[in-house]
């Protein structure tokens, strides 16, 4: 078995941005054979795709950024994409991530990441989509490549990821140089986005801390769960219930975990 690439961060960033440049030239003809304004930036607000649009500017490449609003991101970063970055396009979901666990009858988890599918990864169709996945993300990212084709309901959707190689550091140093106002949650998040998302790098309990509102709604929401569709019901109560999604383990270790330190269920 083949096994994924990692790739070191020993590069000078001057080579980094001149390659990843060089990438976007030779892929502009492309994206403009699929959509008149190029490319089509999937823009989070966070310091990766603040990087590749800075990138695509320096390129002088055409292209478009798109938000995609999911109804769980935090305030800060809406208003820093409303405020930096005016021209870009906010793509609003026919329904909420409350609405959409409902419909599905379960909580989104690290195996079951339907809201991904439907909050973000049907945007794109029929383009050249840039993201800003770094291959020292994780192990999953590393296997990727840097152009990839992809076919959804019988439709193309190309990825192109700029900054394949970069390391973190090589963006915070990039964004420096250009004199790039990031989100003010970078310091006490590790990974800004959807706040609740089970593959949080800063951990579901430390957003949910930062922001109890979140927190209540998705309580609320595995209430709804619990009282329309008996979903989680022999987890007694949807505090158990958020107590178990957030402490990343299965429900088997969960269970384990409560017995052993004598916790009685509600």
């Amino acid at each position: 078995m083949t096994k994924p690439i990692i790739y070191r961060a020993d590069k000078p960033l001057s080579v980094k941005i001149e390659k990843s440049i060089s990438l976007l030239h030779k892929s502009e003809k492309l994206a403009l054979q699929y959509n008149d304004f190029g490319y089509h930036l999937a823009f989070s607000g966070g310091k990766d795709s603040q990087a590749v649009y800075e990138l695509c500017k320096m390129a002088n490449v055409k292209f478009k950024a798109f938000f995609y609003k999911t109804s769980v991101d935090p305030s800060e970063l809406l208003h820093l994409i409303r405020d930096k970055y005016p021209d870009v396009e906010w793509i609003k979901p026919g329904m909420t991530m409350y609405q959409l666990i409902l419909k599905k009858k379960m909580l989104p988890t690290r195996l079951a990441r339907f809201c991904c599918a439907y909050l973000k990864e049907r945007q794109g169709i029929n383009a050249v989509v840039i993201t800003g996945i770094r291959a020292l993300e994780s192990t999953r990212r590393a296997a990727r490549k840097e152009l990839e084709h992809m076919c959804i309901s019988g439709q193309d959707k190309v990825m192109m990821h700029p900054l394949f190689d970069w390391s973190e550091r090589d963006v915070y140093e990039f964004l420096k140089i250009r004199g790039v106002e990031m989100c003010s949650l970078y310091g006490k998040l590790d990974r800004i986005g959807c706040i609740g998302c089970p593959m949080s790098d800063s951990g579901q309990r430390k957003e949910f801390a930062l922001f109890p509102n979140f927190k209540l709604a998705y309580l609320n929401t595995i209430k709804k769960l619990m009282e329309r569709h008996g979903a989680y019901k022999d987890f007694g109560t949807a505090e158990n219930v958020m107590d178990w999604w957030t402490s990343g383990l299965s429900k088997k270790e969960w269970v384990e975990k409560r017995k052993q330190t004598k916790i009685e269920w509600d």
